[in-house]
């Protein structure tokens, strides 16, 4: 037979034929974006194209279990060893010093890198340097759990998109100066940052809004925000206080906070903001409609009557909402409500209760929201809220009777999913 039918025998293989080399490096770089940085370093000794497109990841992320002086080293060969530009850098540790830190910016400053990710786990001696506000190709920056220093002469960051801040100390500079200075920033998530008790917001992009803390002032000028997300946190010494936010008639907290808000879809907010917008004038409409406002969820325990204000100011000036996430409040005032508010939910098609204290006001907002809905297709309780109560058949019975204004109502007992 001829020889083509015989198989060649492995000696017959040129052994010095580099396989990994043949690789596009394209796809080199995907197979060794995802190794952990260490071990792309040190399988780069399998091949010299291997060797040359480790050190050419444009995606570098630092999430190694080591001592943080041995992280310090690896991002220090890493970063020296590497040619070509830089699109993300992403470093999760525990501790690095600010010595660190800066040298690290400034290599990534000079490689144009566009998102920007530090996340540290001993905030109070992590040091954030000026340099950082160098990188003026940043697109997407996330900082946590440090302390940022910002430049005397801050020049903005002119192309970011998105940005995060979490646990943070913020010097220098404040948020609003901050946030402006980022004319394209669509995405902000704001959280815990300390001794930024006064928060005021001016961004012309922005679409996302994040924010969590213990701000005393909130001022949001975005006429461009689909969706927000607002809690407002505040432990107090003894007991439940309403932050000691006493009605001092001055200017309406939910005008600054929400009465410019032309193009939200979604909104949720915490129930300690919405005693804070409660602690000010709560006028019956706003300067602008939400016309496009379709899911609302609101965490309302509503101690107070003037919080449950809070929400139906919300509810009126909404009036194509589609879903309604709602803690039922203590406060059972949805009778008086009923009339007043015939027309409010005319697009509202499902109510889902996230939780109750009060079983008449839990069954007072039941009746009151089946009676005012007419498309309403179904309200939904959680199953463990109603197998506490001490008479859950008479609750589910009462809740039965009550008439329906949508022939499609149902009320549906959902369960929570088990962790």
């Amino acid at each position: 037979m001829g020889d083509h039918l015989h198989p060649k025998k492995k000696d017959d293989f040129d052994i010095n034929l580099d396989f990994i080399s043949s690789l596009p490096a394209e796809l080199l770089q995907k197979i060794l974006g995802k190794l952990p940085i260490k071990e792309a370093a040190r399988n780069s000794i399998l091949s010299s194209k291997w060797n040359c497109s480790w050190a050419e990841i444009p995606d570098l992320v630092f999430k190694e279990d080591c001592t943080p002086s041995q992280l310090a080293r690896i991002v220090d060969m890493v970063l020296l060893a590497h040619k070509g530009p830089i699109t993300t850098f992403e470093l999760d540790g525990e501790y690095a010093s600010e010595e660190a830190i800066n040298s690290w910016v400034a290599i990534l400053s000079q490689n144009a890198v566009k998102n920007l990710h530090l996340r540290f786990d001993i905030f109070e001696d992590c040091k954030i340097p000026p340099s950082i506000f160098s990188c003026h190709k940043l697109e997407q920056l996330d900082i946590s759990e440090c302390c940022i220093d910002a430049p005397e002469c801050f020049e903005g960051l002119k192309l970011l998109r998105n940005l995060s801040i979490s646990n943070c100390y913020l010097w220098g500079i404040t948020i609003e100066k901050l946030v402006s200075s980022c004319p394209l920033l669509q995405n902000l998530t704001l959280s815990y940052i300390f001794e930024h008790d006064n928060i005021v917001i001016h961004g012309p992009n922005l679409r996302r809004l994040n924010i969590l803390g213990r701000f005393t002032h909130l001022s949001l000028e975005a006429p461009k925000l689909i969706s927000a997300s607002i809690f407002r946190d505040c432990i107090p010494l003894f007991g439940y206080q309403p932050f000691g936010l006493a009605n001092d008639g001055s200017k309406s907290k939910i005008l600054c906070a929400l009465g410019q808000l032309s193009d939200i879809e979604n909104l949720e907010i915490g129930s300690m903001f919405c005693a804070y917008l409660a602690s000010g004038p709560i006028p019956k409409k706003l300067p602008v409609i939400f016309h496009h406002l379709k899911r609302i969820v609101i965490h309302l325990y509503g101690r107070t009557k003037e919080e449950v204000e809070v929400a139906l100011c919300i509810f009126r000036n909404a009036p194509n909402v589609r879903t309604l996430y709602l803690r039922v409040p203590s406060q059972n005032i949805w009778e008086e409500q009923r009339i007043r508010t015939m027309s409010l939910f005319k697009h509202l098609q499902e109510v889902k209760i996230l939780g109750f204290n009060d079983v008449v006001s839990m069954l007072g907002f039941a009746k009151f929201i089946l009676s005012t809905a007419p498309v309403l297709e179904k309200l939904v309780i959680d199953e463990d809220d109603v197998s506490g109560l001490e008479d859950s058949l008479a609750f589910v019975m009462k809740l039965a009777s009550f008439s329906r204004l949508s022939s499609k109502a149902v009320i549906v007992f959902d369960r929570k999913p088990s962790n």
